[in-house]
């Protein structure tokens, strides 16, 4: 686990990235853009106390948009080894649940587009 503050506008990941980490915001807002959005307003922003980029880890896929600080941010980051201990310490009902609930999002997103 590693905290670190990002300033305004830095890029935290971009779609087609390898997923490697899932994110906790502490502190500021971060903007997730779609792939087809080209403006500086982002389609989705997330909040304190947040979690993004989970769905990439859990599934394995490439990211699927953009994330972007809004304002300086304090960010928590997990790696996906990290995160599949935290999976693996859980039960198997947990497991499951989490990894349907990211294949049924992943498909809502593609068929949106």
């Amino acid at each position: 686990m590693k905290k670190e503050t990002l300033s305004q506008h830095r890029a935290i990941f971009k779609a087609g990235d390898t997923a490697g980490n899932i994110f906790l915001l502490v502190r500021g807002s971060v903007g997730i853009f779609l792939p087809n959005n080209e403006t500086k307003t982002p389609d989705f922003v997330i909040g304190a106390n947040e979690i993004f980029g989970e769905m990439g880890v859990i599934d394995d896929e490439l990211r699927m948009a953009d994330a972007r600080c809004m304002e300086e941010c304090d960010i928590i980051s997990v790696t996906k080894d990290e995160f599949n201990a935290y999976l693996d310490e859980s039960n198997i009902f947990v497991r499951g649940v989490v990894g349907i609930l990211s294949e049924r999002l992943r498909k809502m997103q593609k068929s949106s587009r």
